[in-house]
């Protein structure tokens, strides 16, 4: 692309991060969109106000994380019998001017100051959309540091955490973070730690179901946000260069990582780059009828919604732990990312008979629209609300009996 040349992306760009800027400094009072009754209680969720903007038709309904995560835990707060108030979870400037009978809060940059003008009784909740934000940060560090030993290049490393989370983290009464037992474990030195799923939304197409699984069994898809060192793009071309695999690419390539990686780029027929490709576009659908698996060596997540959307579409999970999803028999784990296990794993899982691949493809799209269900998601943030409230309550009970006991006010 010219030097100063528009085009739709690059427009489509500038007005989403306007929007954003726009949406950062707002604040939504009193969401009640999901009360049947006026709500006796006030709650305050410091996460993204630009989802809720529109008009709930106008909404986005195709990319669940952050988004999704956006419209549903206000809808929770609203059946749990909550008034809402919603700001940025970036917005430095604003304070409360009102009583919260429960905050919310999301990262280490207003949690802080917003936590410090509530009162005590306020019940706390801290966020979390990932790891335990030191070990993410030690992750991609690593990552960077191995790729530098390898290529001799040092890129910057994208998507680690500046501002420090650990206010947040030692103060609240509860986290609710994405992922299962691997991601709540990075999180041990808090007591009250509940996991869950991440979500997609719902879909009607079932073109897996006629899916040529024998040509698809060379093919494999690599669908991710951003971060190519983060989630491990660098390892993928290093596995299937010198291999008749094929890997399609939908990511955004960074300038300087496409330096480093220029070669298996430029020259290697097997590797198929697209950049951003939306989820349910028809370049998404044509991608999903012609690859079998959907593979990301990352090495940080909470659960990557990417790979999720992948799976109800019909694509067989190859992943690490990293990626904190459980996998049964349906899906393909990594003991690891080394270059030789990612080589050796995808040379093996193409050797596997056609039933066996329709099968696991069956069972994973049953399997993702069961436990990763809008619906699932909503009942699992309700219960861990209600869970953390219930826990809160008790504890400050005891300590008021125990103050009482010593003939203390509280």
């Amino acid at each position: 692309m010219s030097k100063g040349k528009i085009t739709v992306d690059s427009l489509k760009d500038a007005i989403a991060q306007r929007l954003a800027g726009w949406a950062k400094s707002r604040v939504i009072r009193d969401y009640e969109e999901f009360c049947d009754t006026k709500p006796a209680r006030k709650a305050l969720l410091s996460y993204l106000v630009l989802p809720l903007l529109p008009p709930p038709a106008l909404r986005d309904r195709v990319k669940f994380s952050n988004r999704g995560i956006a419209q549903e835990i206000p809808r929770v707060l609203n059946e749990l019998g909550y008034s809402v108030d919603i700001v940025n979870f970036d917005n430095r400037s604003w304070l409360p001017d009102r009583q919260y009978d429960l905050f919310i809060g999301h990262g280490g940059i207003n949690f802080e100051s917003i936590s410090k003008s509530l009162p005590e009784r306020t019940v706390r909740i801290y966020l979390a959309t990932g790891i335990y934000w030191r070990e993410l940060n030690n992750r991609v560090q690593q990552r960077t540091a191995d790729l530098a030993s390898r290529r001799g290049v040092v890129i910057s490393s994208y998507r680690t955490v500046e501002y420090e989370e650990d206010y947040a983290v030692r103060n609240s009464d509860g986290i609710i973070c994405l992922g299962n037992r691997s991601a709540i474990e990075t999180y041990f030195h808090h007591p009250k730690v509940i996991g869950l799923n991440n979500a997609i939304f719902p879909f009607d197409w079932e073109g897996w179901r006629e899916k040529n699984f024998e040509k698809g069994r060379k093919h494999f898809l690599f669908f991710s946000g951003r971060g190519n060192v983060l989630k491990g793009l660098d390892l993928l071309l290093e596995a299937f260069v010198r291999t008749d695999l094929h890997l399609h690419i939908c990511q955004h390539v960074e300038p300087e990582f496409a330096d480093a990686y220029r070669r298996e780029f430029t020259e290697c027929s097997n590797i198929h780059v697209y950049g951003f490709v939306p989820m349910r576009s028809p370049k998404f659908y044509s991608l999903a009828n012609k690859c079998n698996w959907i593979i990301s060596p990352t090495c940080s997540e909470g659960q990557p919604g990417s790979v999720l959307e992948c799976m109800a579409h019909g694509m067989i999970p190859i992943l690490p732990k990293e990626t904190n999803i459980d996998i049964g028999e349906w899906g393909i784990p990594l003991s690891d990312c080394r270059i030789d296990t990612l080589r050796s794993t995808v040379i093996s899982v193409c050797g596997m008979d056609t039933d066996s691949i329709r099968k696991m493809t069956t069972e994973v799209v049953v399997v993702t629209k069961q436990l990763y269900s809008v619906e699932n998601f909503r009942r699992n943030v309700r219960e861990a609300i209600a869970e953390i409230e219930e826990s809160t309550r008790k504890i400050n009970f005891q300590n008021l009996k125990y103050h009482s006991s010593k003939g203390e006010s509280r």
